[in-house]
């Protein structure tokens, strides 16, 4: 009997041919199958890659607030960075459009057209696929917005650290008037503070106020026996040294000083002396407790501080952006820090209500946020009214209370951003981040001045709420 090996060797030669045919015609549309599936899973990643990549790029153009070419060009490299993280190496068009309405920038878009080389699509006659997708970004622009800057303005602050706080909250208003809100939706308002407010001398006959008339005092002169000082002795030069100013560490300037000589001989030495004169310069203090950490039941008036200088005027809610950089640029240092001042004051001029009522935008309720920014610690707190005590610990836990009560408060809504501006404090550091994250906020540590204004674009990047239409 043949063996099985010859009998299938037989088969096989006589059957060769037919065989061939067979396999060739099948093996046809097996490539096609295969390689359509091979192709699909490649333009599938490939336009994958294409819309994340648009999409960055409209988010780009639409966020920055600087010119047409600066639009473009931040979207243009968003885009490009993207694509080449995909691998995607095929021809690419991209048309780059800024969008305008009402003379304003609206938001930016992408129209991107894509060609990618199949593999396998030669066998049925498509060697390319062409890939499109547009991405368009948008702000919130209909949708009012009220903005209050609430700014340490103490004596920590002064020289280089407060022309940063200028010139950065300076650049924002510069990206607020170049975005696509209109001026119309969209507030801005100023909370300078140190240890006091100052509410301005226009509040005086305010109802929720209570200060005293000004008054100029009883002047007399008053006689006593002196050794009057007829000169110096032992004049020396004193270097500058390291000091603390309200908390911080310094370098402060060197002086002269003398030792003064005084007349061996008394003489009557007679002075105008002034008595019981008062003069009131905006600075407002505490109402008792719990009232000064919370914003309502002003029947219980807030207290005006008689003889007392504090930070430059608050300015309220208003959008004319030229009033706001005005404010900003008039800011100068003084006193000492207590951050509940500013807090208050802030969600004060925010809620609407008194004591610094602000009217809808065309019928709409804005949504409300501050961005407060500051240099150190607590270093003042309240003797009520007066804030000239000195324990952190009753300050910071007034800061604490007066954040819960902010976040509390659903009607006003307020969203708090905090920068924390070259500050060492790790336990104010601590109570900034706990007050904008219960709010829904954001808090920023800011080592220099580039952070600084890097960290409050970034605030206001998420104020205005960019997101994709498409």
């Amino acid at each position: 009997m043949a063996s099985f090996k010859n009998i299938f060797s037989k088969i096989w030669r006589n059957e060769a041919g037919n065989v061939s045919m067979m396999f060739g015609l099948a093996l046809l549309p097996m490539l096609a199958a295969v390689g359509s599936a091979v192709d699909y899973s490649r333009i599938s990643n490939a336009k994958s890659a294409l819309i994340a990549a648009s999409d960055a790029g409209a988010l780009a153009g639409a966020i920055n607030r600087g010119s047409v070419s600066a639009r473009e060009a931040a979207a243009k490299s968003m885009f490009e960075a993207n694509l080449k993280q995909s691998n995607f190496t095929d021809p690419v068009n991209v048309a780059y459009v800024n969008i305008v309405e009402n003379n304003q920038n609206a938001g930016y878009r992408l129209d991107v057209t894509g060609n990618i080389k199949t593999l396998f699509g030669g066998i049925i006659g498509q060697s390319t696929v062409t890939i499109q997708n547009t991405a368009e970004a948008r702000s919130a622009s209909d949708t009012p917005l009220d903005i209050v800057f609430s700014l340490d303005t103490t004596l920590s602050m002064e020289g280089a650290r407060l022309t940063a706080l200028k010139t950065a909250t300076n650049g924002i208003l510069d990206e607020i008037a170049a975005s696509a809100l209109r001026p119309s939706m969209v507030r801005t308002g100023v909370v300078p503070f140190d240890q006091y407010v100052n509410v301005g001398l226009s509040n005086r006959s305010q109802p929720w106020l209570d200060v005293l008339s000004d008054s100029a005092g009883t002047t007399t002169n008053q006689c006593a026996m002196e050794y009057p000082q007829i000169g110096e002795t032992n004049c020396r030069n004193i270097p500058a040294y390291t000091c603390t100013v309200d908390g911080a560490t310094k370098t402060c300037p060197g002086y002269r000083q003398c030792d003064p000589v005084y007349a061996k001989t008394a003489q009557n030495v007679c002075r105008p002396v002034t008595t019981n004169a008062r003069t009131w310069y905006g600075c407002v203090g505490s109402r008792n407790y719990p009232l000064n950490t919370q914003d309502g039941n002003f029947g219980t008036r807030v207290p005006g501080i008689m003889n007392t200088w504090c930070a430059a005027p608050i300015q309220p809610l208003t959008n004319d952006i030229s009033t706001t950089r005005a404010t900003i640029n008039g800011l100068y240092p003084h006193g000492n820090t207590y951050m509940q001042t500013g807090l208050v004051w802030g969600w004060r001029m925010l809620s609407g209500q008194e004591p610094l009522a602000a009217s809808a935008v065309n019928g709409l309720q804005p949504r409300k946020f501050m961005i407060l920014v500051t240099d150190g610690r607590n270093t003042a707190s309240p003797n009520y009214p007066d804030h000239w005590g000195g324990d952190p610990v009753v300050a910071d836990n007034l800061t604490r209370e007066t954040c819960a009560n902010i976040a509390a408060d659903k009607a006003t809504g307020v969203r708090i951003f905090t920068i924390a501006f070259e500050m060492d404090g790790l336990d104010a550091k601590t109570i900034l981040q706990n007050c904008a994250t219960s709010t829904g906020g954001q808090f920023f540590d800011a080592a220099n001045a580039t952070q600084l204004r890097t960290s409050m674009s970034k605030a206001l990047e998420s104020i205005m709420r960019i997101s994709l239409t498409k």
